[in-house]
């Protein structure tokens, strides 16, 4: 494991003295918190939504709709209109 030596300004020193204080911990282990969660924020929402399976996962309707499946379909249905817009374009070139 190695080791880091961080400078700190007063104002820092007493917060992170007060923090190892109120909860406990040693400096090493509030840092380590502190980086922990820092990393968990960085995770953007669409990341975290997705990790948690929340993608696609809610219907868009009342049940038996046509509507329902469209959260669950998208990228099919994207695929079928692009699939109707090609073959709208095809149709639409001149013929020489």
């Amino acid at each position: 494991m190695r080791t880091i030596s961080v400078r700190l300004d007063d104002g820092s020193e007493a917060r992170l003295e007060c923090l190892c204080q109120t909860l406990g911990l040693s400096q090493t282990e509030v840092v380590k918190a502190g980086l922990e969660l820092l990393q968990r924020q960085s995770t953007s929402p669409a990341a975290l939504a997705e990790r948690l399976g929340l993608i696609g996962s809610f219907s868009s309707g009342p049940p038996g709709s046509a509507s329902t499946s469209r959260g669950r379909d998208h990228s099919a249905q994207l695929r079928q209109k692009l699939g109707r817009q090609h073959v709208q374009q095809r149709l639409s070139e001149p013929k020489g």
